[in-house]
């Protein structure tokens, strides 16, 4: 279908050839149909539907400006013309002609032939007109229409669904979330918390609240109500506690519905200061040098979540003065820093990181930050930025600090020009802190006396849990750290590899490599953290007691496939 359509508009001129291309791309990247990404990047929806109904054999109807007779629309009811999105529009000798958005809703066409007890002819309508010929023939959809219709003295603003989500999102504010899940299953609702990167369950409701509760949400952040057979993305913009939120909202199809997650960006937010991300002294004078370079590529790598990006504004926050020019580009832009000229990436209109980078070049900046190092053209435009006289900051997906360059090779960039350009690669995790006001000194169990290498007599701090950090034992989190710094050697080796494994062998034999397990196994010693967390971010291993195993949920953090969505330390 996809194929066949491409060559229509193609082969018309209906659609510039280079946004064909990029339609392409985001359709395949985000799973999305091509007549779908191709109006995201501003093609006219009624060229491509028009297109989309030849290429599907379809007659189309265009409904702009149109509301079909009452006499007709009144043959289907409106809660089934919302739940298929289907309005007839006309009739044919015997048959009536009902509009559909989609050439696979061909599927309704006898459930239609059934409700209208009539043959039915379908035809392909625009979705932004269907919808609002929906609107003018039968009203909101039904799960608006119970909001309006609710008899609280408040309003619409006051409807239980409403309150819900208001309280929700309110609940996470106070506990700190940095993201919510809300969950569907045969015999329930369930909505959690990630707390500290730990999910925790704040609340169950009966399975009746899931469609009204998920058509709100997906209506509040743009989504296509109607789509319940594809993964969605959407935004929503509120104000919480008078923080004003940026909420990322995922929806993907699932056994029992569509589950939902939020991710809750306080744009607002108090940025850390290098000293506070919590780098030991010797990495801090490290970083703190690297970053005044006056030009070079410098990396910050780890799983999604482990606070790339907090680290990164903190550099930045440091670098932010008078005499220097910074440019970032970003998706999103995350929080804002005042002086600082910030950038959000838009695919829909070409704004990509290498497009919005080859610009920066022309508006002579000292600093420039890149969200994400993504794929061959982005990296090389980035690397050949940093030769240039720019010190360029980014972030991979890798498990430590030498795999960065692996990951540059894998991506198809020579090895001259990263050993040429690399200053310095920084990995990181996020680990839980005890909680301050409920640990204590206690006698270490073998596995943490082996684990930490403790003397005889020495103790370990642990938590009891209490009010404060919500009997969890845990309160906040920090960073733990290592880095990769090139010498001449290491450049060397770089020139020679041919894949990175010669060059990933000879860092981890190097000097100039600190791995992430020694600040690791330092912050436990002093009680900043626990063993568990320890085992759970870094690859160390020990041997067990036969009575003695490994904690519950001790596992190594994962890498995520895409996107920066870095939680705040």
């Amino acid at each position: 279908m996809s194929r066949g359509l491409v060559e229509l508009l193609e082969r018309d001129g209906a659609v510039p050839a280079d946004l064909l291309r990029a339609a392409r791309a985001a359709a395949e990247q985000r799973s999305v149909p091509l007549e779908r990404a191709l109006v995201d990047l501003g093609a006219d929806e009624a060229v491509v539907w028009r297109a989309l109904a030849r290429t599907s054999r379809l007659p189309f109807v265009d409904l702009a400006g149109r509301r079909p007779s009452e006499r007709l629309t009144s043959l289907l009811a409106p809660e089934a013309a919302w739940e298929m999105a289907a309005i007839p529009v006309a009739t044919k000798g015997e048959a009536v002609v009902v509009a559909v958005a989609s050439p696979e809703k061909a599927v309704l066409a006898d459930t239609l032939q059934f409700l209208l007890d009539r043959p039915v002819t379908l035809a392909l309508a625009a979705p932004t007109p269907l919808r609002e010929a929906l609107h003018a023939a039968y009203g909101p959809p039904p799960e608006e229409r119970a909001v309006e219709e609710d008899g609280s003295a408040e309003g619409a603003e006051e409807a239980p669904i409403v309150r819900l989500v208001q309280r929700t999102f309110q609940e996470a504010v106070e506990a700190r979330a940095s993201d919510v899940h809300v969950e569907p299953f045969q015999d329930r609702v369930r909505i959690r918390l990630r707390v500290d990167g730990a999910l925790r369950v704040v609340a169950e409701h009966p399975p009746e609240v899931f469609p009204p509760l998920m058509s709100h949400l997906k209506v509040t952040a743009g989504l296509d109500i109607a789509e319940k057979r594809r993964p969605q993305d959407g935004r929503i913009g509120l104000r919480v506690a008078d923080r004003d939120l940026d909420v990322r909202v995922s929806v993907l199809p699932t056994q029992h519905g569509e589950t939902c997650v939020m991710r809750l960006l306080d744009r607002e937010a108090n940025l850390l200061s290098l000293e506070d991300l919590g780098m030991p002294e010797e990495g801090l004078r490290w970083f703190e040098e690297v970053i005044e370079r006056p030009s070079g590529l410098f990396l910050v790598t780890g799983p999604t979540g482990s606070g790339k990006t907090t680290t990164l504004y903190a550099a930045l926050q440091t670098l932010n003065r008078p005499d220097k020019k910074i440019l970032t580009v970003e998706d999103p832009v995350e929080y804002r820093i005042r002086g600082i000229n910030q950038v959000q990436v838009r695919p829909q209109i070409g704004l990509t990181f290498a497009r919005a980078l080859r610009a920066f070049l022309r508006q002579a900046p000292n600093v420039v930050l890149v969200g994400e190092i993504r794929d061959r053209e982005t990296a090389e435009v980035a690397i050949q930025a940093s030769l240039t006289g720019h010190i360029v900051f980014s972030t991979v997906h890798t498990n430590d600090a030498p795999s960065a360059v692996t990951r540059l090779l894998d991506m198809g960039v020579p090895p001259f020009l990263i050993a040429t350009s690399l200053q310095g690669v920084l990995a990181q995790r996020l680990v839980r802190r005890l909680c301050p006001e409920c640990s204590y000194d206690d006698e270490p169990r073998p596995l943490e006396r082996r684990v930490l290498e403790l003397e005889p007599g020495a103790s370990v701090r642990r938590a009891r849990g209490c009010r404060v950090c919500g009997n969890t034992g845990v309160l906040g989190r920090t960073g733990v750290y290592e880095w990769l710094d090139l010498d001449e050697a290491l450049r060397e080796e770089l020139f020679r590899s041919a894949d990175g494994s010669s060059f990933v062998r000879a860092a981890e034999r190097s000097e100039r490599w600190r791995p992430l397990r020694l600040d690791a196994l330092a912050k436990a010693r002093s009680g900043i953290t626990s063993v568990e967390e320890v085992l759970r971010v870094t690859r160390i291993r020990a041997e067990e007691d036969e009575d003695e195993s490994v904690p519950a949920g001790v596992e190594e953090d994962r890498v995520g496939a895409e996107g920066s969505e870095e939680t705040k330390t």
